[in-house]
């Protein structure tokens, strides 16, 4: 029969340290627990739209919202305002999707209004009745990893935009996602600072539009198979003017879907087959992107008063300036749509088959107020200046030599994202 001897003098020895340590501390110290983590938690239930809405308006300081994995729907707009440091997340966008396809009520799928350092991140927001995301006038602002669309084919009765931020300040839009955005997928106007990055945009309008915005970087996006891959507008009867947009590192192709936007909006008259449009904005710098078979023009600059020789708007000045265009590559190999393209857009299609020109990779039509307002520096590109000053439309010229200069670089953009 084994025996066992209770606390041979090893135990006892080797057990003198931990005694003597444990003598010496501090009796009066008292244990501190973790401090909890501020998070509610909204799980996939029949009761989740409104449990998230509770959330919303409940929410306080230094919390996170999170949605787990699965299905969430809502039968009208998810609301949050006047909130400060919130973190709204899923589980990813392919694991979280909050569903809007049986929304009733609401022009938006989620609206984040007069808030200050908000982040949405790792879901898909799909099937809005109206826009997708938007946030108004809020201050920074970051969208992370998130998905806008509708299923199916693009439709006109798609809801307008997918991402939108507007007279925001410090937007930060990262790795996110759009598909199916009768107007643009990705959209910033009347905002400033902006960075917009690893984006990608397809299926849409306007993949991407930055629209009387100050201070925007554009960077490191694919833009494909919408009507227009890039816009940056300037339009009139809008609180601010756009200034100061850098465009670079883009791959923006094949963008040649007819246009589906509801009639009488501004984007309707976007020419299916455009890589990029430049409209009466100031100080835009467009460079080291990639544009690739976009069959109209590679670079379209336009003025306004092409498309409304009216504007309602005194103060506005529709003629685009401090635009440089340099070191960006070009191809174009395919057939231009003729038949999907709005009546003046033919014209100008019939206009340059009659003077034996191919569809350039810049188009501008030359409303300008001097030549130095687009500075065009490109190793091998095709350029056409329609002039359509000219009522008798004889003066199209393919000499790019007018526009032969540089401008300084603009600044980059930076502050620190939420």
């Amino acid at each position: 029969m084994t025996k066992f001897i209770k606390n041979p003098i090893w135990i006892i020895l080797f057990s003198l340290p931990v005694i003597f340590m444990t003598s010496c501390k501090d009796d009066d110290t008292p244990d501190i627990d973790p401090e909890p983590a501020k998070e509610i938690i909204i799980a996939e239930s029949s009761t989740s739209a409104d449990d998230a809405q509770l959330a919303f308006i409940e929410v306080e300081e230094e919390y996170t919202i999170i949605f787990e994995e699965g299905v969430f729907t809502f039968g009208n707009t998810l609301s949050m305002d006047g909130k400060t440091n919130v973190v709204i997340k899923g589980a990813g966008k392919d694991k979280t999707f909050l569903d809007f396809s049986g929304q009733t009520s609401g022009g938006e799928g989620v609206l984040i209004t007069n808030s200050n350092s908000i982040r949405i991140e790792n879901l898909t927001i799909r099937d809005s009745k109206g826009d997708a995301l938007k946030t108004k006038d809020c201050n920074k602002i970051s969208f992370v990893n998130i998905a806008t669309i509708w299923s199916g084919d693009p439709s006109t009765d798609n809801g307008a935009y997918g991402l939108y931020p507007v007279l925001c300040t410090e937007v930060y839009i990262d790795n996110c996602y759009a598909y199916g955005a009768s107007d643009a997928g990705i959209y910033v106007g009347q905002s400033d600072q902006v960075i917009l990055k690893n984006c990608i945009a397809e299926g849409n309008v306007a993949g991407i539009e930055i629209e009387n915005t100050t201070n925007a970087d554009v960077f490191d996006n694919e833009a494909f198979d919408n009507t227009g891959g890039i816009l940056v507008f300037d339009l009139p009867g809008l609180t601010k003017s756009g200034n100061a947009t850098r465009v670079f590192n883009n791959n923006i192709h094949d963008n040649n879907r007819p246009n589906f936007a509801p009639a009488g909006n501004i984007v309707a008259s976007v020419p299916n087959g455009t890589g990029c449009m430049i409209l009466s904005t100031k100080n835009v710098e467009f460079f080291g992107n990639t544009i690739s078979e976009n069959q109209f023009a590679g670079i379209l600059i336009s003025n306004y008063l092409f498309i409304n020789d009216m504007p309602s708007d005194p103060d506005y000045d529709p003629f685009p300036a401090g635009i440089y265009i340099h070191d960006n590559t070009h191809s174009m190999t395919g057939t231009v749509d003729v038949v999907n393209q709005p009546e003046d857009i033919q014209q100008i299609i019939g206009l340059l088959d009659a003077f034996g020109l191919d569809q350039p990779h810049v188009l501008t039509d030359g409303l300008l107020m001097a030549a130095d307002a687009v500075c065009i520096q490109e190793m091998s590109s095709t350029f056409v200046n329609i002039n359509a000053g000219d009522p008798t439309f004889m003066s199209v010229s393919a000499d790019v030599s007018a526009h032969d200069c540089t401008k300084d670089p603009l600044p980059e953009i930076t502050f620190d994202p939420f």
